[in-house]
């Protein structure tokens, strides 16, 4: 299976190891950090390697941004199946992977030799919602000006972008975590500067 490799911005994205091999990896990233931003680090440090152990030929990398709180898992797994066509396919299996009562926001992606699709998934997160309200059932922020109680509506607690591409005419899947829209904004745009130098080493 062809190996991937990426050029990404070391102050922001390191390469995640094998459970093996993740001591010193993470030294490095609890270096000289506050413990407050340690656990945090810890615990995003943990999803990710947990990440690359489900997928053991994936490229992972973890985005560690500790001073604005910002962390995210993105994988990419080149197949062996030849890269998608359409776009009603790309979502089908942007939606197989997240799936969501949401339809998706499918939007053609071109960036240096790598193209296909990006597919952002939108679902609510309901055990959030439960965690805001008061004790008596209600949430506190949801009132109108004058306090009565506004209609209750569902949130949308997360985004999640799968990238379904064509490298070499393999199909390669890349997938950011589930992030907050805001956070997930970044990310995005994060990602996308670092999927130009995405490349396939052809192993004999």
């Amino acid at each position: 299976m062809p190996e991937l490799s990426v050029e990404a911005d070391p102050r922001l994205w390191s390469v995640v190891p094998p459970e093996s091999e993740a001591e010193p990896w993470l030294r490095s990233l609890l270096d000289s950090r506050a413990d407050e931003q340690q656990a945090r680090i810890l615990l995003a440090a943990d999803l990710a390697v947990t990440a690359r152990e489900a997928a053991p030929d994936s490229l992972v990398l973890l985005l560690c941004e500790p001073v604005s709180g910002l962390y995210a898992t993105l994988g990419f797994l080149v197949t062996e199946a030849p890269a998608f066509r359409d776009a009603a396919r790309a979502e089908e299996l942007a939606l197989t992977l997240t799936p969501s009562p949401w339809p998706p926001t499918t939007t053609p992606f071109t960036a240096g030799a790598v193209s296909g699709w990006r597919v952002t998934v939108l679902f609510s997160d309901e055990d959030a919602a439960s965690d805001e309200q008061t004790a008596d059932g209600q949430n506190p922020d949801a009132q109108t000006a004058d306090g009565a109680d506004a209609s209750p509506v569902t949130p949308l607690g997360w985004v999640r972008t799968t990238y379904v591409l064509d490298l070499d005419g393999r199909l390669v899947v890349g997938q950011l975590s589930p992030l907050a829209p805001e956070a997930g904004a970044v990310a995005l745009a994060l990602t996308e500067r670092l999927l130009p130098t995405l490349e396939m080493d052809h192993r004999d």
